[in-house]
């Protein structure tokens, strides 16, 4: 079989491809025997923003334009709310103190949240998602969303800890699912890039790493949001009435990926 003609093996390609970038930022890291936040940012950033670069020219180098990517404009919507309540909840926990909060470690910090913002994003809301499209709608919106999950199992390498890392992964995976549903209803990339670098921004303001009771609650709470977005987008996709009642299923028609 043909790597060009296996959406669902390039899909795992670009799963790896997208724990590369982090991989070597995280060696760079530790040879150097790196511990300034700000400085690890910065390399965090560099190598992200490496990692953006050849993913854009993957996408050059694909028959799809950029604008099939997702590359488009987006309006506000009354659902929209949700996102800003998922993302304002973490403040609970209080805001974490990283090297006192100078300019300079919020100005680097923002570089590369922005840099990963657009490096996870155009690797699963935009290649994956737009392969997996050629199985379906659905296994596009799944598929990808399973993969960004499971990309997430490297955390538990770092020596974080087991419970909120499992809720990570949780989170994360229902967060993809939402993103590639927004990808399919709106046919933008760019909401979703946007929420994602806000998301990664507040959540390393409000670190919730430590497994106590807020912080889980936290997450509990921001899973059972996205699991309500997630269902109102899964209707609204998949889930239609005709002028005489009937309940229709809007399968579209896989898309060409090649």
């Amino acid at each position: 079989m043909k790597m060009k003609n296996s959406p669902i093996l390039l899909s795992i390609l670009f799963t790896v491809l997208a724990l590369v970038f982090p991989a070597i930022a995280g060696a760079i890291i530790t040879i150097k025997n790196i511990s300034s936040s700000s400085s690890i940012f910065l390399i965090q950033f560099i190598s992200t923003a490496a990692g953006v670069l050849v993913i854009l020219w993957i996408m050059k180098k694909s028959k799809f334009s950029f604008r099939d990517f997702g590359f488009k404009k987006f309006k506000v919507e009354a659902w929209m709310a949700v996102i800003v309540v998922i993302e304002l909840v973490p403040f609970l926990n209080g805001i974490t103190d990283n090297d006192g909060f100078s300019a300079q470690y919020i100005f680097i910090l923002l570089l590369f949240v922005i840099a990963v913002g657009f490096c996870e994003e155009l690797i699963f809301r935009g290649l994956i998602f737009k392969y997996l499209s050629a199985k379906g709608l659905k296994v596009a919106i799944l598929g990808s969303s399973i993969l960004f999950g499971i990309g997430h199992l490297a955390n538990l390498a770092s020596g974080q800890d087991f419970l909120m890392t499992l809720l990570q992964i949780i989170f994360a995976f229902l967060f993809g699912l939402v993103c590639a549903e927004i990808v399919a209803k709106a046919k933008s990339i760019i909401l979703p890039i946007v929420w994602h670098a806000t998301h990664d921004f507040f959540a390393f303001l409000t670190d919730k790493s430590e497994p106590n009771v807020l912080a889980v609650s936290i997450y509990v709470f921001q899973c059972i949001l996205l699991i309500g977005l997630a269902i109102y987008f899964w209707k609204a996709l998949f889930t239609k009435k005709d002028k005489a009642g009937a309940v229709i299923i809007n399968n579209e028609k896989p898309e060409s990926y090649v």
